[in-house]
């Protein structure tokens, strides 16, 4: 069975974004948030890589709701840094799932 680095990379930096995050702002929802997501993203992404093609479109769904999310408040705070790298790496990571389920 192939290990996934790019999606456990992937998770590591979500659920750290997410404590980052409560640790300058002490949000909750932040933490709860990113280390939901992370804990997600690592579970699809290990479950869907010893699986067929078909499997990897369900981290590539997680992937692309935090693009959407974030993207909408990249959108409104014009400000690259968490929202627009989260919204650009989110974006990469759901293209990247969606060709491995073709």
């Amino acid at each position: 069975m192939t290990v996934d680095y790019f999606g456990l990379a992937f998770s590591v930096f979500i659920a750290l974004g997410g404590l980052i995050g409560y640790l300058k702002s002490n949000s909750i929802a932040s933490l709860v948030t990113g280390l939901s997501f992370g804990a997600l993203i690592s579970l699809t992404a290990q479950f869907a890589s010893g699986q067929p093609k078909g499997y990897s479109l369900l981290p590539a769904a997680l992937c692309l709701v935090l693009c959407l999310v974030m993207g909408s408040r990249f959108l409104e705070s014009k400000k690259f840094m968490p929202a627009g790298m989260v919204a650009a790496t989110s974006l990469l990571m759901t293209i990247r799932y969606i060709l491995n389920a073709c």
